[in-house]
């Protein structure tokens, strides 16, 4: 499709002990919220939604959004949790935390809802946790379990088998990153394992802690990797540390719309302290991003060479999103 303004990056618990889900849901889970925040010395909390990811994978499934859907929900009837309705989840990772301090102290926002998922046997059993936003500390957790029974038929709680295989074989590309002191970080505007519905828009987020390079690449769910940064829009190659780089940024013509086919999708971050030695970036406006193929750890180990053969300090970072119809 020829770029009007937009670029459409595609490809992609609660049972308690007593009565019918529905019942259990709408007469017990407001009850768990409130306790998960009792040692809150606040009478009540403007709580933010992070992320909900499958086990220790760090991937989301479609799950992830059902399980933040029915959240919401039942907030809504908690007398110590009320819900700051826009999402901040990429203020879970520390790196991002400094660009959000004005954000959160400008909205009173205080507290921060996230957890992890697991599917035990016919059950899901989700592990929430409720962290204060002003320093970090874990407030409470709480475990619920879903009968798998319950669930849309449809509805996937693993990640796919391929979306863990793209995943282990761009997760660490060269053997030398991360030894020095460069570190970056990569979220998206609802954080690092995020789920978007079909025409959702998303914002990718970057910070480094010194000054480098960047490549940022896009794996699609179909397995098709473009270079995003740099691009026809990018003036630059090099970012500052502190800062949080967004993809797109101010002034860009174009955004990210979140468009079949459906399935997981990830970025990777790429910071060397020297320049690379490849530019795979495009040049028209039309078609903004390089295609790379379908071969994604050779793309991005290709992208890793640089100019100079001196001593170069390398970083890498990972992040995904699942799109969905629901």
């Amino acid at each position: 499709m020829a770029l009007k303004r937009r670029i459409f990056l595609g490809a992609g618990l609660l049972a308690l002990a007593l009565g019918t889900w529905a019942e259990a849901w709408d007469s017990g889970l407001p009850a768990s919220l409130d306790k998960l925040a009792a040692n809150a010395w606040q009478e009540s909390l403007l709580t933010a939604f992070g992320t909900f990811t499958y086990a220790d994978t760090s991937l989301p499934s479609p799950f992830s959004r059902y399980l933040e859907d029915s959240l919401k929900s039942a907030i809504t009837k908690s007398s110590k949790l009320k819900l700051f309705n826009k999402s901040v989840a990429s203020a879970m990772d520390p790196a991002f935390r400094e660009a959000y301090g004005s954000f959160f102290k400008n909205n009173s926002v205080d507290a921060l809802l996230s957890g992890r998922y697991y599917l035990e046997g016919q059950a899901v059993r989700a592990r929430l946790e409720l962290t204060g936003l002003s320093d970090g500390v874990l407030l409470g957790t709480l475990d619920l379990r879903l009968p798998v029974s319950t669930l849309p038929s449809d509805l996937g709680v693993e990640p796919s088998s391929a979306a863990s295989t793209t995943a282990s074989s761009i997760g660490s590309l060269d053997a030398e990153s991360g030894k020095g002191s460069l570190r970056v970080s990569v979220s998206t505007e609802r954080g690092a394992g995020a789920v978007y519905r079909d025409g959702e828009k998303m914002v990718i987020l970057v910070t480094v802690n010194k000054p480098a390079w960047l490549k940022v690449y896009h794996v699609d769910a179909t397995g098709v990797v473009r270079l995003i940064w740099p691009n026809a829009y990018t003036s630059g190659r090099r970012i500052d540390p502190g800062a949080v780089m967004t993809i797109p940024g101010p002034g860009d013509g174009f955004e990210f719309d979140m468009v079949p086919p459906f399935g997981t999708e990830f970025i990777k971050v790429l910071a060397s302290t020297q320049p690379f030695a490849v530019d795979e970036a495009s040049s028209s406006k039309d078609d903004p991003f390089a295609e790379l193929g379908t071969d994604a750890r050779g793309a991005m180990t290709r992208g890793l060479a640089l100019k100079a053969s001196g001593a170069a300090e390398l970083a890498e970072a990972l992040a995904s999103y699942v799109i969905t119809h629901k």
